[in-house]
């Protein structure tokens, strides 16, 4: 008589990175990843039911991204499962508790917390890259700052030698497999012109005279958009309610500025992927793709046209 049952999966996949691409399964895959916070209206970080994890992610991929930057908060063990299940590709970060980069205290107990995370999490196949820090900034000495940002990607890599490790997303680096930087330029010309490396200084960097040389490894605008919309159907959430510079006046010249952006990155060769600023609405934060209650605030045909093609340069220059 069977008393009890239990059954289980597996998935087997390689990450490496090879110059300045990120293979899978030693095929380059280009990045189009969407910046999620994992907020709920009724439960804020907590997702409502099981549902709702498989649909965030279903929504992404609807609107053309094959990942997901999981923004300064540890999702939920089942999300990983969909995310294994439904293979889309993610970036475990650490929750954002106001660690003090400066203090050594701060840092023992980081570190304690994010060797749990990575444990927990290491055997799920999704997971693509490991990311300790969001923003970091340093007013001080940058000894104390360095050193928690080696000892994490050290850690990381100790815990899991199977995936590339990201210091800090955006900035300020101090040890890295991926090159990651945030910009928010809202104008496409203005954008591409900054993303264009130059002769004397190279690649842009958030903090060229505080981080070490780049060296070639992939390079990421991992944080870009963020354009403010609130459908006429809707009220601001708040009357600080923000996107990142100023609002477009119409439909039109919302879906003109993101297929600029887009492809003010897709321009340039040595840039290998993004993650746009983000999946949903965020309490004030009303520059999603999505609504904060997950209805459509797009076309998504338009929207998924835009996010879900790589640049047209990078099957032949692979």
């Amino acid at each position: 008589m069977v008393l009890d049952k239990i059954k289980s999966y597996a998935g087997l996949r390689k990450v490496h990175v090879e110059g300045n691409r990120i293979f899978l399964n030693n095929e380059p895959r280009y990045l189009r990843l969407v910046l999620d916070q994992g907020f709920y209206p009724d439960g804020i970080w907590t997702a409502p039911n099981d549902h709702a994890l498989k649909h965030d992610i279903e929504l992404s991929m609807k609107a053309g991204f094959n990942g997901a930057r999981l923004h300064q908060k540890v999702f939920e063990e089942r999300f990983h499962y969909w995310a294994d299940k439904l293979g889309y590709l993610t970036w475990g970060e650490c929750s954002s508790w106001g660690c003090d980069i400066n203090s050594e205290l701060a840092a023992r107990n980081f570190l304690t917390e994010w060797a749990e995370i990575v444990v927990r999490d290491r055997n799920h196949p999704s997971i693509i890259v490991w990311t300790p820090h969001n923003e970091s900034v340093s007013n001080a000495d940058l000894k104390q700052h360095n050193r928690f940002h080696i000892d994490a990607y050290e850690l990381s890599r100790m815990l899991d030698p199977t995936r590339p490790v990201n210091d800090t997303s955006g900035y300020i680096h101090a040890r890295v497999d991926l090159w990651t930087i945030h910009d928010y330029t809202q104008d496409p010309k203005k954008l591409k012109k900054e993303l264009t490396p130059s002769k004397e200084t190279g690649v842009l960097r958030n903090y060229p005279l505080k981080e070490p040389p780049y060296e070639g490894q992939p390079y990421i605008v991992d944080e870009f958009g963020g354009i403010k919309w609130i459908p006429e159907s809707r009220r601001a959430w708040a009357p600080n309610s923000w996107g990142y510079g100023d609002a477009p006046k119409t439909l039109k010249e919302f879906y003109a500025r993101l297929d600029g952006q887009i492809e003010a990155l897709h321009s340039h060769k040595h840039i290998c992927g993004y993650c746009y600023t983000q999946l949903t609405d965020v309490e004030q934060e009303q520059n999603g793709v999505y609504n904060y209650d997950r209805t459509s605030k797009f076309d998504m045909t338009k929207i998924a046209s835009s996010f879900g093609r790589d640049p047209k340069w990078w099957k032949t220059h692979r």
